[in-house]
């Protein structure tokens, strides 16, 4: 089974056969379809096939596990509604499972999964089962491959021919992506399936110190930012949100207010449309969806990057009853793969240099920049600019480096901001500066994760409100040493 690196299981979309909850891996998932009144009728009845299904053309087989699986009592007759079908991919080969519902996606704990079964029988479809975190209740985690090769088989006693997907549609799936489409204050959003940790129901929460519209609820032992919809599209009045979307990346976390979840399908790469980037707005690139509305494929690595409250999930708040306080000092606000501000006191110089003038010590290992008559070295913390050695600790290569300013290179400069070490100054390159907040200018809020003092500055202007985390010079020195 797909793992993060942090020990949890890749998401998977749950649906509902019978009186049973089924787990099947979100990335094998393309999209969901209402079942249609009936199938193409195979030439034989075998197995578990309810017939055959035509989707873009091409010819796929329906299964219906009720058919073949106990189900702990399948018997979907209490469940109302037309059935839905859900197109599954594994490779080369497709293959639709017909389901009574779909629900929210869910991210497992790894240790939330039990082995039920270690043998190798090949009709066994379940050899592990897992709790779900919020309900307690089971879920049978579907074997994928094994449903295919199962599938495949069936067919073929069936005289149905299965021949794999053709190479250019091949081409088209492999830049393709697992999106969850979802219903968010009147738009139609769509989220990358991988970054969904789990769709809830909305908790309880309140509002965050500062005035940035940015609430904090309870999630997992931890405490979550869940994020003012309303105000990242730009919209008057915040609609209802019975749901919350729960996005993940690495340890960090952030809620996404939706109304409900329409379906799971593939997306593929290099879709057209128009992005929108606007400070303080939801990060996305809207296209035309099949129906014709437009839809909002949300950018969360940006989306991410605007809010360091991310990391708050991992943090305690602070004492009950504190009060966010202005900023005494000035900081510098800087675009270093992530919105950041640093004390002023720790710059030497804000500055900008043509990319030649970084260079390269003799074996490429570090890049330098001559500053006031001396050499230093030079960080890079832009964006996609980490090399990794075989060791797998990150490097500042001259390679990277010249890799890495290829939007840079394109004005002509690259932004440094020289910071004060214990031994000598040190340039940090960033994406940009974006910024300077003077004393007075923003609230600030402290929080704590662990041992470790987080600290937020919190911007409110007519354009919408802005978070940054306030960082020091030793631990941005520290990300790329």
């Amino acid at each position: 089974m797909a793992t993060h690196a942090d020990g949890a299981l890749a998401p998977h979309v749950v649906v509902q056969i019978g009186a049973a909850r089924v787990g099947i891996p979100a990335d094998s998932v393309v999209r969901a379809l209402s079942a249609p009144e009936q199938y193409t009728p195979l030439p034989r009845r075998q197995g578990a096939l309810l017939g055959m299904l035509a989707v873009d053309g091409l010819p796929v087989p329906v299964i219906d596990l009720a058919c073949w699986v106990a189900l702990a009592g399948a018997d979907a007759g209490g469940l109302g509604g037309r059935p839905r079908v859900v197109l599954l991919r594994a490779g080369e080969r497709m293959a639709a499972l017909q389901v009574d519902v779909l629900e929210p996606m869910a991210a497992l704990p790894a240790s939330a999964v039990m082995r039920l079964c270690h043998d190798d029988d090949p009709q066994q479809l379940f050899h592990s089962a897992a709790v779900l975190p919020d309900s307690g209740e089971l879920l049978a985690l579907l074997e994928v491959d094994q449903l295919f090769d199962l599938a495949y088989s069936w067919c073929a006693a069936a005289d149905v021919n299965t021949s794999p997907v053709a190479a250019e549609q091949d081409c088209a799936v492999d830049d393709a992506h697992t999106w969850a489409l979802v219903e968010a204050g009147g738009e139609c959003l769509a989220l990358r399936a991988d970054d969904v940790a789990e769709v809830t129901a909305m908790p309880e929460h309140e509002a965050f110190p500062g005035g940035s519209g940015v609430a904090l609820c309870q999630w997992r032992g931890g405490h979550l930012a869940v994020l003012p919809l309303a105000r990242l599209l730009g919209s008057g009045a915040a609609s209802p949100a019975p749901l919350l979307a729960v996005l993940r990346r690495g340890e960090h976390a952030l809620g996404l207010p939706i109304q409900s979840v329409r379906e799971v399908r593939q997306l593929s790469g290099g879709l057209q449309g128009v992005r929108s980037d606007t400070p303080g707005r939801l990060p996305c690139l809207t296209v035309t969806g099949d129906d014709g509305t437009p839809l909002r494929l949300v950018d969360t690595e940006v989306l991410f990057a605007m809010h360091p409250e991310a990391a708050l999930n991992l943090a305690t708040p602070a004492a009950s009853g504190s009060i966010a306080r202005r900023n005494e000092q000035t900081y510098v606000v800087m675009d270093a793969g992530g919105k950041l501000a640093l004390p002023i006191d720790a710059c030497e110089e804000v500055l900008h240099v043509e990319q030649e003038e970084c260079m390269p010590l003799p074996g490429g290992a570090d890049v330098t920049v001559n500053w006031r008559g001396a050499t230093i070295a030079v960080r890079d913390l832009r964006r996609g600019s980490a090399s990794k050695t075989a060791g797998g600790m990150a490097t500042a290569t001259a390679s990277a480096m010249a890799t890495a300013t290829a939007t840079t290179r394109r004005r002509g400069k690259v932004a440094l901001v020289v910071v004060r070490t214990d031994a000598a100054p040190v340039a940090l390159a960033v994406d940009q500066v974006v910024s300077m907040i003077t004393p007075g200018g923003a609230e600030l809020t402290r929080m704590q994760r662990g041992g470790e003092a987080v600290e937020l500055l919190i911007l409110n202007e007519e354009s919408g409100s802005s978070t940054y985390r306030i960082a020091d010079a030793a631990t941005l020195l520290q990300r790329r040493a």
